[in-house]
C-alpha cells in the first residue's frame, strides 16, 4: 500500500474542506433608519478552521449598497480578507427544482393523463354511436323483418345508446372536475412563482490563526426604507400649554423583514463620499415652502392664515385616540434617548420593533413635549369672514422638529389637519387651532364714501371699509385683524391713505394690522379709507 498517496489524498481533502464556502445564518440586531435609506446591522456565528475561511450570508435584502458593506470579527486572531455582496436572481430552473413546485407539476401531469384517458374513451363511445346509427336499417330491399327480430334489435339499440350517452355524460362531468383542479394547481404555481423575490447574499472571506467559533458583525446600507415625521398637537384650553406628540412612520420594502430589532431614527442623510469638501461663498436666500406639502391643504385652506377643518380626507393617523383630559400614559417616547450632534439628531428607541417589508409601515412615538404657547385670535376678513385661534409656540427650535403633517386637537376634539413648517427662521411657530364660530366678523363698504369722480385728464376713486368684530363669548378677547389697501407698480396710478383707523400701516405692502380688545358680548368697529388716482382713459379691473 502506498501511504504517501493516502496521506496526499487526506491532505487534499482537508485543504478543500478548509476552502469550501459555508452558508451561515444571521440575525438583524439593530437598524438605523434615516429619512431616506437605512443601515442594517447583522450578527452571525461562524465555526473557523486555521487558515482560509469563506462564508456566505443568504436571504438578505437585494437592495444592499455594495460600497457600504462593513465586516468586523470579535477576535484579534482573525483577519477580514474581503467582503462582497451580490443579488441572487431566481431562475426558472431553480424554481422548478423546489419541492412544492415539483409536487404541483406531478399533480398536473397526473390530471392531464386522466384527461387524455377520458378523451380516448369519448372517442371510442362516439365511434360506437356512429356505428349503431349507420346500421339502423334491417333486412333487404325486397324482404321484410320478423317482428321478434325487430323487437330484439330495438331493445339492443335503445339499451346500448342509453349506455353510451350515460357514459359520455359521466366523462364530461369528470372532465369538468379535473379542469377545476388543474386551474387551482396552475393558480397556485403562478402564485409561488410571483411570490419568489430576488435575495441578497454577502460573501465573507476570513483568515484565522485559531480553530473555534467567532462572532461576525456585518453592517450595510439598504434603499427602499426611511421614516417621515408627523405630529399630534393638543391644546386643552387657552390657559394651558400645548402638548406635542412627535411621531414617526417607519416604512421599508427592502425584501427582508426586521423582526424584533433595536431601532434608531436619524434625521441625517448618510453619504459615503470620502472627498474633502471644497470652500464656496455662503449666500443667504429666501426659503420657499415646498408646494407638494402645501397642495394637500390649499384646496381646503382659505387664503387667510389658518385652515379649514372641514375636508373630505381622512385624518393623518389611521386611528385617533382622544384623551378626556391630560393624562400620563406609557409610550415608546418614555424609552427614547435623543442624541444631537452638529448636523443631525438620533432617536435611540430601547423597545424592540418589528417592521415588515410591506410598505405599510409602523407608527413609532418618539417624543412628548409640553410647549410654552401664546394664544391669539386672528382674522383677515377681506379673504375670510371668520376668526381663527392660533397657538404661537415659542422656543420650538430646541425640540428637533422636522417639517411634517399634524393632527390638531382643541378641547379634546379633532379640529383638522395642518402642516408644521419648521424650515423657517422665526422665533415663533404658528399653528392654527381652527375657526371660532363664536366670533363673527363683517366687512362692508362705507357706501356714502365710495364714489368715482373725474378732474382734468384723471379719475379719482375713493374707497372706505368698516370692519365689525362681534364677540359672542362670555369673556373678553384680543384679536389681530389684518386688511389691506392696494399698492401701485405703475407711475400714473397714485394711491393715498386717507384714514388708517389706528392701524399699523406698512406702506410697502399695503398691509393694515389692528390688535383690538373686544369685551364679552360686545362689538368693536374699525374703519379705513383711501383714494386712487389714475388716467381718465384707463380702467382698473381689480379695484
Amino acid at each position: 500500500m502506498n501511504y504517501k498517496i493516502i496521506s496526499l489524498t487526506l491532505l487534499t481533502s482537508v485543504s478543500l474542506s478548509m476552502l469550501a464556502q459555508k452558508e451561515i445564518s444571521s440575525k438583524i440586531e439593530e437598524v438605523t433608519v434615516y429619512l431616506s435609506g437605512a443601515e442594517v446591522n447583522r450578527k452571525a456565528k461562524a465555526n473557523l478552521v486555521v487558515g482560509k475561511n469563506e462564508f456566505k450570508l443568504t436571504n438578505l435584502s437585494p437592495y444592499i449598497q455594495p460600497n457600504s458593506l462593513q465586516v468586523k470579527v470579535n477576535n484579534q486572531k482573525v483577519t477580514v480578507v474581503s467582503a462582497s455582496s451580490e443579488v441572487n436572481y431566481w431562475s426558472k430552473n431553480q424554481m422548478n427544482k423546489r419541492p412544492e413546485i415539483k409536487a404541483i407539476d406531478d399533480s398536473i401531469k397526473e390530471l392531464e393523463f386522466q384527461l387524455a384517458i377520458r378523451s380516448s374513451k369519448r372517442k371510442v363511445y362516439n365511434e360506437e354511436k356512429s356505428l349503431l346509427q349507420a346500421n339502423k336499417k334491417l333486412g333487404g330491399a325486397n324482404t321484410g323483418v320478423d317482428i321478434e327480430d325487430l323487437m330484439d334489435a330495438a331493445d339492443f339499440y335503445r339499451e346500448r345508446m342509453t349506455n353510451i350517452e350515460t357514459r359520455l355524460l359521466d366523462i364530461a362531468e369528470s372532465e369538468k372536475e379535473i379542469h377545476k383542479k388543474l386551474e387551482a394547481l396552475h393558480s397556485r404555481r403562478n402564485h409561488l412563482f410571483n411570490g419568489v423575490k430576488n435575495t441578497g447574499e454577502i460573501t465573507v472571506k476570513l483568515a484565522s490563526k485559531y480553530r473555534g467559533n467567532a462572532n461576525i458583525t456585518v453592517s450595510y446600507m439598504v434603499n427602499n426604507a426611511g421614516w417621515s415625521p408627523f405630529y399630534d398637537i393638543r391644546a386643552y384650553s387657552i390657559d394651558e400649554p400645548v402638548d406635542l406628540v412627535y411621531k414617526a412612520k417607519v416604512q421599508q420594502n427592502t425584501g427582508a423583514d426586521w423582526n424584533n430589532v433595536k431601532l434608531k431614527l436619524s434625521t441625517g442623510n448618510p453619504s459615503y463620499n470620502n472627498t474633502q469638501p471644497v470652500f464656496s461663498t455662503w449666500y443667504l436666500q429666501y426659503y420657499t415652502p415646498s408646494s407638494d406639502n402645501r397642495k394637500r391643504y390649499d384646496k381646503e385652506r382659505p387664503r387667510a392664515q389658518g385652515y379649514s377643518p372641514a375636508d373630505d380626507e381622512a385624518p393623518l393617523m389611521e386611528s385617533v385616540t382622544v384623551l378626556s383630559n391630560k393624562a400620563e400614559s406609557n409610550s415608546t417616547a418614555n424609552f427614547t434617548t435623543v442624541t444631537q450632534n452638529t448636523i443631525n439628531t438620533t432617536f435611540d428607541i430601547a423597545i424592540p420593533y418589528t417592521i415588515k417589508s410591506d410598505k405599510k409601515g409602523e407608527l413609532v412615538e418618539i417624543q412628548n413635549y409640553e410647549l410654552p404657547v401664546e394664544y391669539e385670535y386672528f382674522a383677515m376678513p377681506r379673504l375670510d369672514r371668520e376668526a381663527f385661534l392660533l397657538a404661537k409656540i415659542t422656543e420650538w427650535g430646541s425640540y428637533n422638529l422636522l417639517p411634517g403633517d399634524a393632527n390638531i386637537y382643541f378641547e379634546n376634539t379633532f379640529v383638522g389637519k395642518s402642516y408644521i413648517e419648521t424650515n423657517v427662521a422665526n422665533d415663533t411657530l404658528d399653528v392654527s387651532l381652527g375657526r371660532d364660530k363664536s366670533i363673527v366678523i363683517e366687512r362692508n363698504k362705507i357706501k356714502d364714501f365710495c364714489k368715482n369722480s373725474s378732474f382734468g385728464g384723471n379719475k379719482k376713486s375713493t374707497r372706505g371699509y368698516e370692519i365689525k368684530v362681534h364677540n359672542n363669548k362670555s369673556v373678553p378677547i384680543e384679536i389681530k385683524v389684518i386688511d389691506q389697501i392696494p399698492i401701485s407698480t405703475i407711475k400714473e396710478i397714485e394711491i393715498s391713505m386717507i384714514e388708517d383707523g389706528g392701524a399699523q400701516y406698512d406702506a410697502t405692502t399695503g398691509k393694515l394690522t389692528w390688535t383690538i380688545k373686544v369685551p364679552a358680548n360686545a362689538t368693536q368697529k374699525i374703519q379705513y379709507k383711501f383714494e386712487v388716482k389714475y388716467p381718465k382713459d384707463k380702467v382698473i379691473s381689480n379695484l
